[in-house]
């Protein structure tokens, strides 16, 4: 089944602050720059395949990476929404879904807290990587009235002690220092506690090995392809990438291939029948 692929403005979606042109300025080449993870799509997959129907959308969708293997684990039973605050990343993301051969889906500019959907009507909201950009209470109840009974709500993310074993947290300046928007497992469960009709139905924990050369890792930096790195002024991050060069080649034998965990966490959260 095929829909028209349709851009629409939130009406009561308002400017964006000054920190979403960082989301502008990489929208063109954020697929080179950001790893996508299949096995919490397989894992949303399992949790949804009785459904004949799936009516989702994914928050802070951006280019399409997730939306892409959301529509190869489930097919053609999802009737996917792709909703994000930057209508550069969703130019991309409409080239690159139609580029993959993928139609049915629509996406919408929108603020994670002002989805325009009536209540009880999704199955399943999605947020990949992305729920340290919203305002945390506000995104949770909506989600709560948008949700059908049984819907699910799937936050994908990185928590604060995860951000800081990884290979920027450990090694290049600052960085977990900076990072301050990251949930923690606390913060994150007693938000949703706070909304009655929603509940943590488990906490899955993810972890992938990378493999990566130093220059390849200095490109993503000088390209902030964490946003972590627009919180750095020019020179900071100039004299951090020197730091973080220096303490690579002290600690890897061979800078070509830099091997390092990345782990994640998926929070899987259910509105209560």
């Amino acid at each position: 089944m095929c829909a028209q692929i349709i851009n629409k403005v939130d009406p009561n979606y308002s400017a964006l602050p000054a920190s979403h042109h960082h989301f502008s300025r990489i929208a063109p080449i954020y697929h080179d720059l950001r790893a996508t993870d299949p096995e919490p799509i397989a894992f949303i997959a399992k949790q949804l395949e009785q459904l004949v129907s799936i009516e989702a959308v994914d928050v802070g969708c951006g280019t399409g990476r997730y939306d892409l293997l959301l529509h190869s684990y489930l097919g053609d039973k999802l009737h996917l929404t792709c909703a994000d605050a930057n209508s550069n990343m969703l130019e991309a993301l409409d080239e690159y879904l139609l580029k993959h051969g993928v139609s049915n889906f629509t996406s919408i500019q929108s603020e994670a807290e002002n989805l325009p959907f009536p209540n009880n009507t999704l199955d399943c909201i999605c947020t990949f990587n992305a729920i340290h950009h919203f305002n945390l209470p506000n995104f949770l109840q909506k989600s709560s009235t948008t949700l059908k009974d049984g819907g699910y709500l799937f936050i994908y993310t990185r928590i604060p002690e995860q951000n800081k074993k990884n290979i920027w947290g450990h090694y290049f300046p600052y960085f977990h220092k900076k990072e301050t928007r990251l949930y923690t497992v606390n913060e994150l469960a007693e938000a949703v506690a706070v909304i009655p009709t929603l509940g943590i139905n488990s906490i899955e924990y993810f972890k992938y090995g990378r493999t990566s050369s130093l220059a390849q890792l200095v490109t993503r930096a000088i390209a902030h392809h964490y946003s972590t790195f627009s919180l750095y002024s020019p020179e900071e991050l100039q004299e951090a990438i020197a730091g973080f060069t220096q303490k690579i080649k002290n600690k890897f034998e061979d800078v070509q291939r830099i091997h390092w965990f990345d782990e994640n966490t998926l929070f899987v959260i259910r509105k209560e029948d």
